[in-house]
């Protein structure tokens, strides 16, 4: 068996990772088969344009719109959300200019860890929160804005997407779909109805959803240990597999009054309910060295989720020229997780079993509004508040009984509560400065102040608060009527969340290691500030046709970088001692984040009228960071993604037929995380086609096709210490999801 450490420094890169599993699966059949013979799983007024001005992509007068906001943004509107028939947003994000998805979470300029803020209806999420969790349906539109405005949160370093869910309508309508799809193994049924009515000044809208998501994965995994001299010592093979079924039940109503007096009463609330049951197994297979604690293991699982936001808005016209904005907001959030892992050891007998109960509990009341009003004709102005109070609450009871052994250890109780006050005041103004020159000028106060206690704890109290200042020029250039220029100055910061706060220890079941670490908070964590310039040029050449070329640089201070160390534990419940591996946060150094980002539509005809009636799509973003606290050549900012492209394409055939297809590309490459561990992700290449069918009596048939290429998944972490040289790798094989969908207005 080959090594792949150089004469130097061991770097991982696609080839040696490929090579590396290639070489582990064909060169070791006969381990393949015995691991699968062995797979198993337990079982205002006249000109309010503010910044949060709804505007729709693909509509007419839409280009023309977005040329004309001060503040730019894209907005993906209900249509663009269904072209595709997908059932999870990021699925439809991921086609949008600068978006990357890694996982489930949201990237924007390929940043996460909390510096793509999102928000649902203007109002930050909580930690954890999915976007997948809200199906498509209940959308009327998601913002994604590249830089901050001083009406919403100042937590967005990288942007912000704002998931708008749907209100009430102008007429009476009746939408009912169904749906079903194959993939990853699994047939997942949907089924989503709208319901909306109009009675005088009174309109409502509901909208619900149910549908069940089940997958099978079986990742590949191979572990390999070498000595400071580069032989290899130890050397694992892993099978594992995972399965899962989760049932979700969406639903969204909203009420509407217009009153005599003129003022406007609404009242929205979102629900969403989840149950989760989950199992896998992992089976290994040691080629050379010694095998792992547990080299047989099975874990069962079942999570239950439930999200709750309730607002009621209220918007008051003072006299012609000024308008009050108000909402009180209550939101609660809910999970119960029931865990257990079985560890069998070599050779296999009586499991060591963990068996975890947890819950999380999240409830807040928030307050905002906004004054606004028109002044010398060429004056917009905001005055607002934001205020939030918000109490988060954690336990976990964990029982162990030893392998081979009868007797259960001591519990290990852990719990904490975390109060967030959250308090911000803002004022804004849209000004023409001149007939070809506008400005948005915005100031932002926001204060935090996060209390935390727990049982095993010390009391922790952190305080901040960040002034943010934006501004943003549009200017349109001298007889120039389809181009113009946008320049954008911020501040913006990124607040730790309460699980990176709190000191409470994340623990992996088996194969603790450098590249497979313990998770620990650390209650020191300041928030990340950042100073970031943005220049646009736009071009909109042709009706709903438009080209864009952009380039942002950030500077971040107080970065969050991860810190690994290896430290001498006791497990109380079983009363050993081992040497645990651990990493866990904290602030150390700068960054400096730049990129280059362009987007384009056009019909085809524009360039060749003789052309089918073909809309293209095109946009490709690229990302640079660097952090001076970390050495190496691919010391990138919470593991940005490099390169994101997108080319789509629809084809009208008809007023009754539609087709389209869009090809995504997303690279990853090396990361430096610290001085010792770099990680790899591999190149993801996703095709995407649908068709559509409008048949008679407002129907209409879907069928789409995701992930065509059906690209294997691959990640690999390597650690290089003073004693030791440690490489994980996983290839995660995908595959097509085939959907076909009915959809019929009543």
């Amino acid at each position: 068996m080959p090594t792949l450490v150089s004469s130097n420094k061991f770097r991982l890169s696609y080839l040696s990772v490929q090579t590396f599993l290639k070489l582990g699966v064909s060169g070791l059949g006969s381990s393949i088969l015995l691991w699968t013979t062995h797979l198993h799983a337990a079982d205002l007024p006249a000109k309010e344009t503010s910044t949060v001005q709804t505007v729709e992509v693909s509509g007419p007068g839409a280009t023309a719109q977005r040329k004309n906001d001060t503040a730019a943004k894209i907005i993906v509107n209900a249509a663009e959300l269904m072209q595709y028939g997908d059932t999870q947003l990021s699925s439809v994000l991921k086609r949008q200019p600068g978006v990357s998805v890694v996982g489930n979470e949201l990237r924007m300029r390929g940043l996460g860890s909390g510096y793509t803020q999102i928000l649902l209806n203007g109002d930050t999420v909580a930690p954890g929160f999915s976007i997948d969790s809200i199906a498509p349906e209940l959308i009327e539109r998601v913002e994604i804005l590249r830089t901050t405005t001083a009406e919403f949160s100042a937590q967005a370093v990288a942007g912000t997407i704002n998931i708008i869910l749907k209100k009430g309508v102008n007429s009476a309508r009746k939408d009912f779909k169904i749906g079903i799809a194959h993939g990853e193994n699994n047939w997942n049924p949907s089924l989503a109805l709208e319901v909306a009515d109009k009675n005088g000044g009174f309109s409502y809208s509901v909208t619900s959803t149910l549908s069940k998501t089940g997958y099978e994965s079986l990742p590949q995994v191979i572990e390999s240990i070498y000595d400071t001299s580069g032989e290899l010592k130890t050397l694992r093979l892993m099978q594992q597999k995972n399965i899962a079924d989760v049932w979700r039940f969406g639903l969204s109503p909203r009420l509407n009054w217009n009153l005599e007096n003129g003022d406007t009463l609404s009242w929205q609330s979102f629900f969403d309910y989840y149950g989760n049951l989950n199992g896998g197994s992992d089976y290994e297979a040691t080629v050379k060295g010694d095998a792992t604690q547990y080299p047989d293991n099975n874990y069962l699982a079942s999570m239950h989720t439930a999200i709750l936001r309730t607002d009621l808005n209220w918007a008051h016209r003072l006299d012609a020229d000024s308008k009050l904005n108000a909402k009180l907001g209550l939101n609660y959030n809910h999970r119960e997780v029931d865990y257990n892992f079985f560890g069998y050891p070599s050779p296999r007998d009586q499991a060591f079993n963990r068996h975890v109960i947890s819950n999380a509990a999240e409830s807040s009341v928030s307050s905002s509004g906004k004054y606004l009003s028109r002044f010398r004709d060429d004056h917009s102005l905001a005055l607002g508040w934001d205020a939030a109070l918000t109490r988060r609450t954690e336990a976990r009871l964990q029982f162990d009984r030893a392998a081979n052994s009868n007797a259960v250890g001591e519990p290990l109780v852990e719990d904490y509560r975390a109060n967030v006050r959250r308090i911000a005041m803002f004022a804004q103004d849209e000004w023409d400065v001149t007939s070809r020159l506008q400005a948005y000028l915005g100031m932002r106060w926001e204060g935090l102040n996060t209390e935390t206690t727990g049982r095993s704890m010390v009391p922790v109290q952190t305080r901040s608060s960040v002034w943010s200042p934006v501004m943003q020029l549009l200017w349109k250039l001298p007889e120039q009527e389809k181009d113009q220029l946008r320049f954008v100055l911020s501040r913006t910061y990124k607040a730790p969340t309460p699980r990176s706060l709190v000191p409470r220890r994340y623990t992996a079941n088996d194969d603790n290691g450098p590249t497979n670490p313990d998770y620990q908070g650390n209650p020191q964590l300041l928030p990340e500030l950042a100073w970031g310039a943005d220049l646009a040029y736009e071009s909109y050449f042709a009706k709903n046709s438009m080209f864009s070329v952009s380039a942002y640089v950030k500077r971040v201070q107080y970065v969050t970088v991860q810190n690994l160390y290896e430290q001498k534990m006791v497990e109380k419940n079983l009363d050993e001692q081992k040497s645990v591996w651990i990493t866990s946060p904290y602030n150390h150094g700068n960054a400096k984040v730049m990129g280059i980002e362009m987007d384009a539509k056009f019909a085809l005809q524009n360039f060749l009228p003789a052309a089918p009636p073909l809309e293209v799509r095109l946009n490709a973003a690229r990302n640079w960071s660097k952090l001076d606290a970390i050495p190496g050549a691919d010391n990138r900012l919470a593991d940005q993604v490099p390169f994101t492209a997108n080319l789509g394409m629809d084809y009208k055939r008809s007023e009754r037929q539609s087709f389209g297809v869009n090809f995504n590309l997303q690279t990853g490459g090396n990361v430096q995380a610290t001085s010792d561990l770099r990680t790899y992700t591999g190149v993801s290449r996703n095709l995407d086609v649908y068709g559509l069918w409008k048949l008679e009596n407002k129907t209409q048939l879907r069928l789409s096709i995701n992930n065509l290429l059906h690209q294997d998944v691959l990640q690999a972490t390597e650690y290089n210490g003073p004693d030791k040289h440690t490489m994980r790798a996983t290839r995660t094989p995908a595959s097509a999801t085939i959907r076909l969908q009915f959809e019929k207005s009543l």
